[in-house]
């Protein structure tokens, strides 16, 4: 496409951007260094600089959800992952879509926990050996979210300048404005960020749709090309991907099974994501964030529509032209092969190893295109909108960059900071001391987040890293919160199984060890067998579940008297304006706690529904289907009629 072309012929460029994206770019950079420095000169305290000073409302609340939970990475993995695999891509990000409702009934208990990280939920339900390890377990999360962040971040700004943008310049660029930014104002920066990148994501995200829609003809458009690319993208307009078509296309099946897993495996992990804390903590009472948190993300799923429908647009506009180069890519893998095997002394690869090495190097051609389509598809339309809107984009996707990875970072240092630092090496010290200590480790966190981003090969392992990761600790939260006989041993065992399980089931050995009595829980990618993804979530959550509760019932619970505290903290409502001295702690003005459970067995601990729990709660499920819904009308709109 020469699109883009068009505006670039008669204006100065520089690394693809031109003189009126620059100076919509500089104006927004100068912007939001006067908020870093305005944040800056707000943060006296360890409550500032890691919780915002706990005095955000609704509207802010909702947008730091949206903006700290969504990345550039997010919207370029689904577009990625819907030009691979058509509709079904969209589950890439609406996995989390069940887990939605369940977050008007977390938020509270988030609040009332009056923690300053999740860590402060592990000493105070458990002991210090386990906050310890969740502090380790936490900071490694964040390392990965950083890096993912960067590394979808850096392939989206390759395709936005038309990849005259080297990725390495764009990862720099991004690093050094957020580590700035967040190192400055701590999490009320953060927060601020959110609001102005929630508004442009969500105004850029339904911006470009429309127009790429309309250069395909519209919904009947894209029926037109699902039908004429049906050969190469079979199913393209449906919500499952079926085994047989999986094969064809080099990825693992998109089915009801695996988008159940891949929500159970996000639930359970998004309760111990190191940001969460400040997620539904920064409000000014628990209700700020439960309205934040819930509908702060269903704003996001209703982008993840727009992104998936740009997607699948991108499909009839760039993949006929793009196939040649694809099959080029794989003939130039083959016969790459062939001569190292002559330089070797080895034995040509066979007619039958040629067939796969062409495929898995058309593959990897598609993969490393599809990560930069959705800034390419914008680097092509927007010019001929109006000038000056990539360089919005840009500001948004660095905006997107800078509240996501500032807000990981700065729980991750206070992470160190609070449950290690303090805690072991330099107890006692001012608040001052330990701001500055947040901020050092910060940025050896930063590092190596982008050691670790160059280790991604494409934004969908990228993102199933991410929801991965989470869940083997996000057991001993779930289990921690609803019963009481869950035990400190159990943290360890449970986790520890998890991982290791998980480890386990990714290797080869372990597809070649269940390949001949179970086949159905293997495939083969890549010229390999592996164990699908939803089998190897099924059998780490399932092992560490079970490995968790058979340590509690042999192992010596937590002390009644340090039980009775801290499930007393969670029926204890957040008033405005409380004043957090130390963490988990109930101030002395405090409300009283609210009784009633709604299991009278004394080692569960399941309160009662509230009407405004339940009622939000069932709001939430219909809000799940109407999107569900809306999607679904959406793929069926403009098809032909008989």
């Amino acid at each position: 496409m020469l699109l883009a072309q068009q505006t670039s012929d008669v204006t100065f460029t520089y690394l693809g951007l031109a003189t009126v994206d620059w100076v919509v770019l500089a104006v927004y950079l100068f912007g939001i260094t006067g908020l870093g420095i305005w944040s800056y000169r707000r943060v006296k305290s360890m409550d500032d600089f890691f919780m915002g000073g706990r005095r955000f409302g609704k509207v802010f609340m909702m947008f730091f959800a949206f903006g700290a939970g969504t990345s550039s990475e997010q919207a370029v993995s689904v577009v990625a992952g819907t030009f691979r695999a058509g509709l079904a891509g969209i589950w890439y990000q609406f996995l989390w879509l069940w887990a939605t409702p369940f977050y008007w009934i977390l938020a509270p208990l988030f609040r009332r926990m009056r923690a300053f990280t999740t860590s402060d939920f592990f000493e105070h339900r458990y002991n210090t050996a386990a906050a310890t390890l969740y502090s380790i377990y936490g900071i490694g999360m964040s390392i990965v979210f950083i890096a993912a962040g960067l590394f979808g971040s850096g392939k989206m700004i390759q395709g936005l300048t038309g990849g005259e943008m080297p990725y390495n310049y764009a990862v720099a660029a991004m690093t050094i404005m957020f580590v700035t930014y967040g190192l400055a104002g701590g999490l009320g920066a953060a927060i601020v960020t959110d609001f102005i990148q929630g508004v442009l994501t969500i105004t850029l995200s339904f911006l470009l749709l429309p127009f790429a829609l309309d250069l395909v003809g519209g919904f009947a458009g894209l029926h037109t090309g699902a039908a004429e690319l049906a050969e190469v993208r079979p199913g393209m307009l449906d919500l499952v991907l079926s085994q047989q078509v999986a094969d064809t296309m080099g990825k693992p099946p998109i089915t009801m099974f695996y988008v159940f897993m891949l929500s159970i495996t996000a639930l359970a992990g998004i309760v111990v994501q190191p940001h969460i804390m400040g997620v539904c903590g920064a409000g000014k009472t628990e209700f700020e964030g439960r309205f934040g948190f819930t509908f702060g993300n269903f704003i996001k799923r209703f982008c993840t529509v727009a992104w998936t429908f740009t997607g699948l647009a991108c499909i009839v506009i760039y993949l006929p032209d793009n196939l040649p180069k694809f099959e080029a890519m794989g003939n130039k893998a083959a016969t790459v092969a062939m001569a190292q095997a002559a330089e070797e002394g080895k034995p040509a690869p066979t007619p039958e190893e040629l067939v796969v090495i062409r495929r898995q190097g058309a593959l990897t051609a598609e993969k490393d295109f599809a990560d930069q389509i959705f800034g390419l598809a914008a680097h092509d339309i927007l010019p001929t909108i109006a000038p000056g809107l990539i360089g919005l984009l840009l500001a948004s996707l660095l905006a997107a960059v800078m509240s996501t990875c500032d807000a990981q970072m700065v729980v991750s240092s206070g992470l160190f900071t609070e449950n290690i630092y303090k805690r072991f090496f330099k107890p006692g010290q001012s608040q001052a001391h330990y701001v500055t200590v947040g901020r050092i480790a910060g940025l050896v966190i930063v590092g190596l987040a982008l050691l670790l981003q160059v280790q991604f090969t494409d934004v969908i392992q990228a993102l199933k890293v991410i929801i991965k990761t989470p869940a083997a600790i996000g057991i001993s939260f779930w289990l921690g919160i609803v019963w009481r006989r869950f035990s400190t041993p159990a943290v360890f065992t449970s986790t520890i199984t998890a991982l290791l399980v998980w480890w386990f089931l990714s290797t080869e050995q372990a597809a070649n060890l269940l390949a001949p009595s179970f086949p159905d829980l293997v495939a083969e990618l890549g010229g390999t067998l592996h164990v699908k993804d939803a089998w190897q979530m099924l059998g780490y959550m399932y092992t560490g579940v079970v490995v968790g509760i058979l340590t509690s019932l042999v192992t010596r619970p937590v002390d009644k008297q340090k039980l009775d505290k801290f499930f007393r903290l969670l029926r204890t409502p957040a008033r405005d304006g409380e004043k957090i001295e130390h963490a988990c702690e109930l101030p002395a003005d405090s409300a009283p706690p609210v009784e009633g459970k709604l299991i009278n067995h004394p080692d569960l601990e399941i309160p009662k529904p509230t009407a405004l729990g339940l009622g939000g709660f069932i709001v939430a499920w219909i809000l799940v289907f109407l999107i569900i819904q809306l999607t679904q009308w959406l793929a069926g709109y403009g098809a032909p009629v008989g």
